[in-house]
């Protein structure tokens, strides 16, 4: 949430003073001008929490309901001869699941950036 408000605030007043001054109400101010960019402001910063979430979160909903790690360290102890392999194999699953987030939240970034806005 707080990625948001920053991203509100971040529009400047000018930009919001301006709508005014063409006759927009304040609802259409936010709908139309305010959230959009507010929305476009924020993605770098959602993208590096959701990287984050999945980097630090050990439950990978999308590979199974019993996570990752747990299976992991159940095969580490009952197969010793196994435990490189399987450290190997769940290190680049991490890699993959962080990969495919960056990759998605980069593309959605570059598809909402605004030529000549916030760089």
């Amino acid at each position: 949430m707080e990625i948001f408000r920053a991203g509100v605030e971040a529009v400047p007043k000018s930009t919001q003073e301006a709508a005014e001054s063409l006759g927009y109400t304040r609802l259409q101010i936010y709908g139309y001008i305010v959230f959009p960019l507010a929305l476009r402001v924020s993605i770098p910063a959602l993208n590096n929490n959701l990287v984050n979430l999945v980097k630090t979160t050990t439950q990978a909903f999308v590979i199974a309901v019993p996570e990752l790690l747990y299976q992991s360290v159940t095969i580490w102890n009952d197969y010793p001869s196994a435990q490189y392999p399987m450290m190997t194999f769940l290190f680049f699953a991490y890699l993959a699941l962080v990969g495919v987030v960056v990759v998605g939240m980069n593309n959605w970034e570059r598809a909402m950036r605004i030529p000549g806005y916030g760089g």
